[in-house]
């Protein structure tokens, strides 16, 4: 046998092995469309025809709230605040964003995230939702800038929102929904709380629209402990702006 043979056999052979091991991988499993207790599970497409995982709690058939969550995370994540509205609350709705939980596509195609989340937006307004806001945390609350920037009648609360987060840059997408922003941050928290001081001159917000709390707890993580009261008083009253 020629050499070249042999060098042909040897690279088909670790190619085999390589194979064979990576079927034996244990890897992460997806979440298997979970149930999530009085949701509906939805399946939206985005504009490259990949799935996008959600579930939808139907209160109030006008109002939305679409919630976002963080890099790494999943849904999950805001189910329980999801869950707990009561009969004539808004309606809401929880997204695995691109690459996460359910949802297709890679975790770090971040130029595709805004574009995805407007789909699920288009989604809503086609299911009769004529007032939608959009509740992100973290990077979540970066995505949900960029969309409300496109989206006129979307109004942002973001929780630790970054002004920059991997490929998001929404420093100039807060400013342009500026009276539709509503930001919080905890002051040891020091890149969100740069993000929020940042956001609040660039945009020029009010006040009470940029909420810098003691401790320092980030995104979800602000609506539990000491600055639990403070995060959900700021976000019902944006809230309550938005539905006027």
């Amino acid at each position: 046998m020629s050499s070249a043979a042999r060098r042909t056999l040897v690279a088909l052979a670790a190619l085999v092995v390589l194979l064979t091991a990576a079927g034996c991988l244990d890897l992460p499993e997806r979440n298997q469309r979970a149930a999530a207790p009085g949701a509906e599970a939805v399946t939206v497409r985005a504009s490259d025809d990949r799935p996008l995982d959600a579930r939808l709690w139907v209160r109030d058939r006008r109002r939305l709230v679409i919630y976002l969550h963080e890099y790494h995370r999943t849904q999950r994540d805001w189910w329980p605040e999801a869950a707990a509205g009561v009969a004539g609350d808004p309606s809401a709705l929880t997204l695995d964003l691109r690459g996460h939980g359910d949802s297709g596509g890679d975790h770090q195609d971040f130029g595709f995230m805004a574009d995805d989340v407007r789909v699920v937006v288009a989604f809503a307004r086609a299911r009769g939702y004529e007032r939608i806001a959009i509740v992100g945390a973290g990077m979540g609350g970066t995505v949900a800038a960029l969309v409300a920037r496109e989206e006129p009648d979307v109004s942002v609360v973001g929780l630790s929102l970054p002004a920059d987060f991997a490929d998001l840059e929404a420093l100039e997408a807060c400013a342009a929904i500026g009276p539709r922003l509503t930001i919080v941050a905890a002051r040891e928290d020091l890149s969100a709380r740069e993000s929020l001081e940042q956001i609040t001159r660039n945009a020029h917000l009010d006040p009470s629209r940029a909420l810098l709390l003691p401790g320092r707890a980030h995104g979800i993580a602000l609506l539990r402990g000491e600055s639990e009261v403070a995060t959900r008083r700021l976000t019902k009253d944006a809230l309550d702006r938005a539905w006027r």
